[in-house]
């Protein structure tokens, strides 16, 4: 993972972000730690040695008893994509086609598409939240704090559905700032997990709940750390607090997410679910544009958003199937002259 220079090439994998290379780096250490519990680690064997056609199928033959279909998928391309980098000098065809096959069996334990809700749906739900927060008989000053804090997060997370780890680490001034008149949210390069900048307007129809958020609800909840003698721990420019008035984490994002969806439709809609919703509602409401997927979800290549593409479609092939049978239909009933 070398960087390199003009003079000398850098390592096959320095173009990885760092969140590629702690996920290839534990991918990895899975490996070594199979080879270590059945007695295979060898030391002084180098890494290109250590994998075999016989290893690998035994090794995803174990990881299937535990781990579900995508689980044992994800393993093995972990694990190729840090020896390809690790031994370039050697041909890897053979892992390839073994990851093909397991990415061909490989069949999803839970119907994603089932939990996907529509933005539009998403949206008005945190507005929703955000409304009724507002209302001083919707419980006390914390509950309503929190349930707009809860709101406005929901709605712009299905408006703007950054990564988790980005849309929970937005900080003021640095990744939220305004620019002629307008809020805007900004991550570089290396702070995303393609290594793609983001840089993408607040919708102007939540403007107004942003700026009550940072001037009432906000303050409120800063206030809870300075209360509590937690001043140490008083975030100065986090977007999102927590209920003790610290910077809020990816889990706490998760589980009130996850919570409050849960109560909504009946089944969780974690963070990562927004931006299938997302990609979905595209699909669905504009097939002939449904390529912004890409830049909406920040995805590197299309590659990772070729199956929105397909849904895509499909989607309007079924509808032109259909109005096709339906002009047929009424054609049929066109009555004749006795």
């Amino acid at each position: 993972m070398a960087r390199g220079d003009i003079l000398e090439p850098g390592g096959a994998g320095a173009d990885w972000a760092p969140l590629s290379r702690r996920k290839m780096s534990k991918g990895y250490a899975r490996w070594l730690n199979w080879l270590e519990t059945h007695r295979l680690l060898d030391p002084e064997a180098t890494p290109a040695t250590r994998i075999t056609p016989e290893r690998l199928h035994a090794y995803v033959a174990d990881l299937r008893h535990v781990n579900a279909p995508y689980t044992v998928l994800a393993r093995v391309q972990e694990l190729y994509n840090a020896i390809r980098v690790m031994a370039p000098e050697r041909e890897w065809a053979w892992l390839r086609r073994i990851e093909a096959r397991v990415r061909h069996g490989a069949v999803s334990v839970r119907d994603k598409r089932r939990r996907v809700v529509p933005s539009e749906t998403l949206l008005s739900y945190g507005i929703e939240l955000m409304t009724t927060a507002d209302h001083p008989g919707s419980g006390s000053q914390l509950k309503r704090t929190c349930l707009y804090r809860d709101g406005l997060m929901i709605a712009l997370l299905a408006a703007r559905p950054l990564r988790r780890r980005n849309f929970v680490r937005i900080e003021i001034g640095r990744h939220l700032f305004r620019a002629a008149g307008d809020y805007w949210v900004r991550f570089e390069g290396d702070e995303t997990k393609t290594g793609e900048p983001i840089e993408t307007p607040i919708p102007l129809g939540l403007v107004p709940q942003l700026e009550q958020y940072l001037s009432q609800y906000r303050r409120s909840l800063l206030q809870r750390a300075e209360k509590k003698g937690h001043s140490s721990l008083q975030p100065d420019r986090a977007l999102w607090i927590s209920v003790h008035g610290t910077a809020m984490t990816e889990d706490g994002l998760y589980f009130i997410v996850s919570r409050l969806t849960k109560k909504r439709f009946g089944h969780v809609v974690s963070p990562h679910l927004f931006r299938d919703s997302a990609a979905t509602s595209i699909a669905v409401e504009d097939p002939e544009h449904v390529r912004i997927v890409r830049s909406v979800l920040g995805h590197s290549t299309m590659q990772s958003s070729e199956r929105h593409y397909i849904h895509a479609r499909t989607l309007e092939a079924s509808r032109r199937y259909q109005q096709r049978i339906l002009e047929l239909r009424r054609l049929s009933r066109v009555p004749t002259d006795r």
